[in-house]
């Protein structure tokens, strides 16, 4: 077996609060366990990209042989790109460190301009940069994101009690779960060097148990609000990497037994 650094370091820790535990629990101390609010930085220079303009993000294509389902009400996904965008603004706005342009005038710079091309083509991020520079931002939020649905056979077991065998019994029902799947690449253009500063994936899932007629109905039905929760979700990741925040730490206080 071959052990990391970090592995290393984590089995140390472990090690080193079990022999602290020990020597205060046979010495008689009592332990408690405290929550300690520790502050998390921010993994960009907020200080240089604190003005920000969100742009709508493209949808992304699946390819036919990837074999990872299908996009899911194709349709009606066309203007969400403008929804996450919508989103990911009004997520920002509630943080301090941040300044960012309003929807109608990010909308009413974006009038006849069309985005469609890769993030990741030159041309396409000088005219990202240039939108920024006009907005008077520093940075400009833009991505894409792939939603899809993918299914697959499941089998739940669980124990019944039989009356004719007069004992419990294993047992198991077959269903098919369906799996609603967002992918959502964030990106953030440097305005002055007209350069990608920040790179990524954020992928949420959440999953129904259908039998094979329910299954039908769910790909007629609408997914709008799956599609919305997930993406709620990939943001508050974005989030959580580019704005300073507090999490908690739990900390042991060992108190004396006088």
């Amino acid at each position: 077996m071959r052990f990391t650094r970090k592995k290393v370091g984590s089995l140390f820790l472990a090690f080193s609060l079990f022999l602290f535990l020990t020597g205060v629990l046979g010495c008689g101390q009592r332990v408690i366990e405290v929550g300690v609010p520790i502050r998390v930085d921010s993994e960009i220079d907020i200080d240089r990209y604190h003005q920000l303009a969100v742009v709508p993000f493209n949808q992304s294509e699946l390819r036919s042989n990837s074999g990872v389902g299908l996009l899911d009400n194709n349709a009606a996904l066309e203007n969400m790109g403008h929804e996450i965008a919508l989103m990911l603004r009004h997520r920002l706005n509630r943080r301090r460190a941040f300044e960012v342009i309003d929807s109608q005038e990010t909308a009413k710079m974006l009038a006849g301009e069309n985005l469609s091309g890769s993030i990741f083509e030159v041309e396409v991020q000088e005219e990202i940069a240039q939108i920024g520079e006009y907005l008077g931002v520093s940075a400009v939020i833009a991505g894409s994101f792939r939603f899809f649905t993918t299914s697959e056979p499941r089998r739940y077991y669980r124990e019944r009690y039989s009356p004719g065998l007069q004992r419990y019994i294993s047992d198991h029902q077959d269903y098919l779960q369906k799996n609603y799947i967002l992918v959502l690449r964030v990106v953030v253009v440097d305005v002055e060097s007209q350069k990608i500063v920040w790179d990524d994936t954020y992928r949420a899932v959440a999953s129904e148990a259908h039998s094979l007629g329910t299954l039908i109905m769910s790909q007629i039905a609408s997914s709008d609000s799956t599609f919305r929760r997930l993406t709620k979700q990939s943001i508050s990741q974005f989030i959580k990497k580019i704005a300073p925040h507090y999490e908690r730490e739990d900390r042991y206080i060992a108190l004396s037994p006088n």
